[in-house]
C-alpha cells in the first residue's frame, strides 16, 4: 500500500511541476544566413538533426522492446509458479507495464547551434500565458 502512495504523490508532484511550467510558451524564431555557403550549411545541418531524430526513434523502440520482452518473461514465471486460475490471473494483471516517448530536445537544440553557426540568427521568444 505504501508503494500506492507514493506513486501517487510522485504523479501529484509532476502534475504540478507541468501545470507551473505550462505558465510560459517558449518558442524560436530563426532567420537563415542570405549566403549560398550558409545555405547550404543549413541543409546540413537539418539533415544532421533528422538523423539525430531517427536515432531517438530507434532509442525509443528499443527501450520498449526491451521492456516488453522483460515484461514478457516476468508474467511466464509468475505464470510457472502459480497454481490456480486466479494466481494465474494475477500474474497478468501484475504484468509490468512499459511506457516511452521520443525526447528529441537535443536534437533541436543542437540543430539550433548548428543554424547559428552557418551565420543564421536564433531569437527564442517567450511569453506568459
Amino acid at each position: 500500500m505504501r508503494s500506492r502512495n507514493q506513486l501517487a504523490a510522485t504523479i501529484l508532484a509532476a502534475a504540478s511541476l507541468l501545470f507551473a511550467a505550462g505558465c510560459e510558451t517558449i518558442r524560436y524564431e530563426l532567420r537563415p544566413p542570405t549566403t549560398n555557403a550558409g545555405k547550404a550549411c543549413v541543409t546540413q545541418c537539418a539533415a544532421i538533426k533528422e538523423a539525430c531524430r531517427g536515432n531517438e526513434l530507434r532509442r525509443v523502440r528499443m527501450n520498449m522492446d526491451t521492456c516488453e520482452r522483460q515484461a514478457d518473461s516476468t508474467v511466464r514465471v509468475c505464470l510457472a509458479d502459480a497454481s490456480d486460475a486466479d494466481k494465474k490471473k494475477l500474474c497478468e494483471l501484475s504484468r509490468p507495464r512499459c511506457w516511452a516517448a521520443e525526447d528529441s530536445t537535443r536534437c533541436e537544440s543542437e540543430y539550433r547551434a548548428c543554424f547559428v553557426q552557418c551565420g543564421g540568427t536564433v531569437d527564442k521568444i517567450v511569453t506568459d500565458r
